[in-house]
């Protein structure tokens, strides 16, 4: 049972609206990068920039690169899953209950990555259960719990008292107030904190009335529960009279518990020890833990309890090193052999591509019309005449000093 007072008059969360303009960047951002990718089109350096595609489909790179590339996005991949692993999927729960109450705890653990469960309190005394799958419950067992509770709740002030309850459990509610007051039962801590908060009130609640103690005959409600949830009890003083009000109430909880007879194991802490462990026995097993609070420190609170789970050493070893590395070297082997011949048979000159192809046929024109003879026909070239025959004989010393 958890018990506690609040006032009215709390405000509401804020919108945040504005933030939803991030939709219009998160576009805009798109349509930049498709544009940029088909703007590289037809280039040399052409890529798709997917994880797998930097390391086999981007030109111009060498091998070793690509294999710098390959290991970089394994490493990166495999510490992303194994934080994720070790501090979401595994991580230790805390489970919020109170005497009486029994309850599974919300979030399964892996039976592949947890060898079991090691379960602790130090404010309280439980029994842990543990099955294979989900709890059934026992349709022909109620555990009955009566709590009688006298108190004064001032003007515009609440109070409240928490139970958690299995589906159709039952709510026997007997009370007498000095004056009217609201009487409410709110489903789950959700609809609680909007309470709590102002966001609503009879919106909230499952079940609302208004009481008052008529010739000192007191009020009878009677509510069944239809899910497994935290369920409030509130009393409010909310008229217009700012005086505050006596009640005395009584609570009978008929409440319905799981089968304990279908679990697998259980285990109990004591005074000296504050924790016990449920071990799985096999990779088969889909877990899930049953808790019981038989006492506490604190008979209206809540007593905090931790499920932490117990690692299975081997498997992150093979799933987080062994695997990634076989995966590693049989990528670097596939790229050492596709792209490693390649870089070796790339052609480093350039006289031979296509645009001087015609070159040679012109020089060979031009040498074989430099050849003709004189008088082979039209374009031929002749060559000049000897000095010779163009003058004749030189004359002699005396013919030239005459």
């Amino acid at each position: 049972m958890v018990h506690g007072t609040g006032s009215f008059g709390g405000g509401g969360g804020g919108g945040g609206g504005f933030s939803g303009g991030g939709g219009f960047s998160f576009t805009s951002t798109a349509v930049l990068s498709h544009h940029y990718s088909h703007s590289r089109h037809g280039r040399g350096e052409d890529c798709d920039y997917s994880w797998i595609c930097v390391c086999f489909c981007c030109r111009g790179q060498s091998f070793q690169v690509r294999i710098l590339t390959l290991w970089a996005w394994i490493v990166a991949i495999v510490l992303t899953t194994s934080l994720i692993t070790v501090f979401h999927v595994n991580k230790t729960q805390k489970i919020e209950a109170t005497i009486t109450d029994m309850r599974k705890v919300p979030n399964s653990m892996s039976e592949t990555f947890c060898d079991g469960a090691s379960i602790s309190s130090g404010s309280s005394q439980f029994t842990a259960w543990l099955f294979d799958g989900e709890p059934s419950v026992n349709t022909n067992d109620l555990q009955q719990v009566t709590f009688r509770k006298k108190t004064q709740i001032k003007y515009n002030k609440y109070e409240y008292w928490g139970f958690y309850l299995l589906s159709n459990s039952v709510i026997h509610i007997s009370t007498c107030p000095g004056s009217s007051l609201e009487f409410l039962i709110i489903q789950g801590n959700k609809n609680f904190k909007e309470f709590q908060n102002g966001d609503c009130f009879y919106t909230c609640s499952v079940f609302s009335r208004s009481t008052s103690c008529n010739f000192n005959k007191p009020n009878m409600y009677h509510y069944k529960v239809l899910a497994d949830e935290e369920y409030y009890l509130i009393f409010a003083n909310r008229y217009l009279l700012p005086y505050p009000t006596y009640v005395a109430v009584n609570f009978t909880l008929e409440k319905r518990l799981y089968n304990l007879g279908n679990s697998v194991s259980e285990c109990s802490n004591s005074l000296t020890s504050s924790s016990c462990t449920l071990h799985f026995p096999s990779l088969n097993l889909h877990p899930s833990i049953v808790l019981n609070v038989t006492s506490s420190s604190d008979m209206e609170g809540d007593a905090e309890i931790k499920v932490a789970c117990i690692s299975r050493k081997w498997v992150y070893v093979m799933v987080f090193f062994i695997v990634p590395l076989v995966l590693g070297a049989l990528g670097t082997a596939l790229i050492v052999k596709k792209y490693r011949k390649q870089s070796r048979q790339t052609p480093t000159s350039t006289q031979t591509s296509a645009p001087f192809s015609a070159l040679p046929s012109v020089l060979e024109e031009s040498e074989s019309a430099s050849s003709y003879a004189p008088g082979s026909g039209y374009g031929a070239v002749e060559s000049p005449p000897k000095y010779e025959d163009a003058t004749g004989s030189p004359p002699s010393y005396e013919e030239a000093t005459k």
